[in-house]
């Protein structure tokens, strides 16, 4: 059985990682900030490039070493399919709607993962260590470079619209959990990191674990949190 490993929240291994993320995103932002205008576009297409690179890897190595299953590495987890707009929003037209989900969605998601890692090591195999913070970096960090550098800003109902976005999300994953036996979105049951935004309660309302309800009301939380403290207060856009 492939090694899972929890990073304990600020143990030894924990600072050294996010210390070394960090630096990264700063020197992602440096180069950002120095680069002229109108050559920023190709800095958001090697970026997706970059991730679209490193996930078809992912995959391809887990046919390669026989550890590819429907049941486990389907893109079908919040920060994957975040990972998967990234992979493309570089290479076409400005769209506000992926833009916004992709910034609720990936920085919501790649925070939490970060503060709390949980990484399937498979066969040991170091690149997917690697490949964890470098995902949950990327969905980070492409919407705060798009809404910084790139000057994109959130709508006015931006927040209600990725909160609708991520529920119709999570009605198609659950019967296909149900279909595969799978645990996708952690909606069958929860990660096993200690997370205070856990609930481990695995009763069940309609046939869903009541902690995803509690999910909701912080998905909410957080998600005008964001709003609150990203949306442009010069500017009201609709």
């Amino acid at each position: 059985m492939d090694p899972i490993i929890i990073i304990d929240f600020l143990s030894k291994e924990w600072m050294i990682n996010m210390i070394i993320t960090l630096s990264f995103i700063a020197l992602y932002f440096i180069i950002a900030f120095k680069t002229n205008d109108e050559k920023l576009p190709i800095i958001l297409k090697v970026s997706s490039l970059l991730v679209l690179l490193m996930t078809l890897a992912n995959h391809i190595i887990l046919i390669f070493i026989d550890s590819w299953t429907v049941t486990d590495n389907l893109p079908l987890h919040l920060c994957s399919i975040s990972a998967i707009i990234c992979c493309f929003i570089g290479f076409i037209k400005k769209n506000q709607i992926l833009f916004e989900f992709l910034f609720y969605a990936g920085i919501i998601g790649g925070t939490l993962s970060l503060l709390t890692p949980q990484i399937t090591l498979y066969k040991e195999l170091n690149f997917f260590y690697i490949m964890f913070y470098f995902k949950h970096a990327s969905i980070i960090t492409i919407p705060l470079f798009m809404r910084y550098n790139m000057k994109l800003n959130l709508s006015k109902n931006s927040w209600f619209k990725a909160f609708g976005l991520i529920n119709i999300i999570l009605f198609i994953i659950i019967p296909i959990n149900n279909l595969l036996s799978s645990n996708y979105l952690y909606v069958s049951t929860p990660p096993q990191v200690n997370n205070p935004l856990i609930i481990n309660n695995l009763n069940k309302i309609m046939g869903i674990p009541t902690y995803v309800f509690y999910w909701e009301i912080i998905m909410i939380s957080l998600l005008l949190v964001l709003y609150s403290f990203f949306r442009n207060k010069k500017t009201a856009t609709n």
